[in-house]
């Protein structure tokens, strides 16, 4: 049964089933815990047909399947099933009743296999783009409601994320066009919410350029559900993201991080929107360059935007009366000084040797790369850390009320995935992943050490301002 809010602007993660299932069980986990401190809700990934039953009438094997899903579950994240890739013995058209009826077969054998675990159901991915029709898409709808509906008639369905597309041309739908034939078709009964994706890179969403994915969202999609009677109906956004390298139209990191921004801003502030997919988490060799993070782990600068919107749209949906503003701000890349309001503030220096001071509130200071000075002040403050920092200081650690946040750095660098940390106190570091605490009493400062590579020797050094008995508890590992 689906019981999880939907939250306008709301995110998780559109990631392919390869990625995420990667090369072994531990960096599979160490995924899923990133995407936890992320603050990732929604986990969109694809079951894959073909590789799920290879011959008419064969065995399906979901043992891969079962493994992925199983963990996301255990990670706390609502899993958006895609049902997609046709196998070649059914074909891709689609187009006549047997294969739509084929279709729903799968469908309802994998909301019977997965009742405990996904409510959500997302049917073919950007249909607009293949050879599937919207008179045959509408028959697939059909045939995967009847048969989802008939093991869970709470289950939710969402239609297919179309593609972008502006007009109906060159092999490919029109987004408008193709909803509006499904509706003509009598599809529109068959799904609970319009699946589109609102790619708008290398404009950002509020551009008001025709072609902007967005503005063909708020205008086409929107006007197309009222006119057919569906203005309660959400549009879920399971796909949205900007690649930074690889592609042949690209973005710059920073310009990556304000397409996120700006999108949860207008999805916030917008009743029919629901939640926000960003593809994706890693670079891959099939689509690169559209990743929070690069194939070697460097965060980029949309996965602190992410990271602080994911949190805070928890926060959100947490309490039962309007939350206090959020005070953000970032930084210019270069030495910048940001300074809080009073209330809670999430400060990110990014770039440059910055000054950061939280005030009043339960603040986040992400000082980024660069060697930067942070002050909490009053408060419940986290200071964050991650991959390329430089030598940071921390002027006013309050040790039992404050905390120091390493989480985003892997730990161990020699080892696959992230690996978190071991606490040791103040013995000598001796292994990679060691985290030591190193007191000069002689100069009241404290330091915080880690150990990457295993040479013994420190990779980061975090100054702290006096003299601290400093525990695992003071941080997050």
């Amino acid at each position: 049964m689906a019981t999880r809010d939907v939250v306008p602007g709301q995110l998780g993660m559109a990631t392919p089933f390869g990625e995420l299932l990667g090369t072994s069980t531990a960096e599979m986990e160490a995924e899923l815990a990133d995407y936890v401190r992320l603050g990732v809700d929604w986990l969109r990934i694809d079951l894959h047909w073909d590789s799920i039953q290879r011959s008419a009438g064969g065995r399906m094997d979901w043992s891969l399947v079962d493994k992925v899903f199983n963990a996301v579950d255990a990670a706390g994240i609502e899993i958006v099933a895609v049902l997609n890739n046709t196998p070649d013995w059914v074909g891709s058209s689609l187009s006549s009743g047997w294969q739509q009826r084929a279709f729903g077969e799968f469908a309802g054998a994998a909301a019977a296999r997965y009742g405990n675990i996904v409510d959500y159901w997302e049917i073919l991915n950007e249909p607009n783009k293949g050879g599937v029709s919207p008179e045959s898409y509408s028959g697939v709808l059909r045939e995967s409601w009847n048969a989802i509906k008939a093991v869970d008639s709470n289950d939710v369905i969402i239609s297919g994320g179309t593609a972008a597309v502006p007009q109906t041309g060159n092999g490919m739908y029109g987004a408008v066009d193709y909803l509006q034939r499904i509706y003509a078709s009598g599809g529109g009964d068959y799904f609970d919410a319009v699946g589109y994706h609102p790619y708008t890179f290398p404009l950002f969403p509020g551009s008001s350029q025709a072609w902007n994915g967005w503005q063909i969202m708020e205008d086409g999609i929107r006007d197309t559900m009222i006119a057919n009677g569906d203005a309660d109906k959400k549009v879920w956004m399971t796909e949205l993201g900007a690649p930074t390298w690889g592609q042949s139209v690209t973005v710059s990191q920073a310009d990556q991080a304000r397409i996120l921004r700006e999108a949860v801003d207008l999805a916030q502030d917008t009743d029919w929107a629901g939640p926000i997919m960003w593809f994706s988490y890693q670079d891959s060799t099939f689509e690169p360059g559209f990743g929070l993070v690069g194939a070697d782990g460097a965060q980029r600068e949309a996965y602190w935007a992410f990271r602080e919107l994911g949190n805070a749209d928890n926060v959100r949906q947490a309490v039962s009366i309007a939350p206090a503003a959020v005070d953000l701000q970032d930084g210019t890349g270069g030495a910048d000084r940001l300074s809080g309001m009073d209330g809670d503030s999430v400060l990110n220096g990014l770039g440059g040797n910055d000054t950061l001071l939280g005030h009043g509130g339960d603040d986040h200071l992400a000082g980024g790369s660069g060697n930067d000075v942070l002050t909490g002040a009053s408060g419940s403050d986290v200071f964050l850390f991650a991959k390329g920092m430089g030598w940071d200081k921390i002027t006013d650690f309050t040790s039992g009320q404050d905390v120091i946040d390493l989480s985003a750095i892997d730990a161990d660098s020699t080892a696959s995935g992230m690996q978190a940390f071991d606490f040791i106190g103040g013995a000598y570091l001796r292994e990679a992943g060691d985290l030591g605490v190193y007191v000069d009493h002689q100069n009241a400062r404290t330091y915080v050490q880690g150990d990457l590579n295993g040479d013994r020797a420190f990779d980061f050094s975090i100054r702290l301002n006096g003299v601290h008995a400093l525990s695992v508890d003071d941080f997050i590992l």
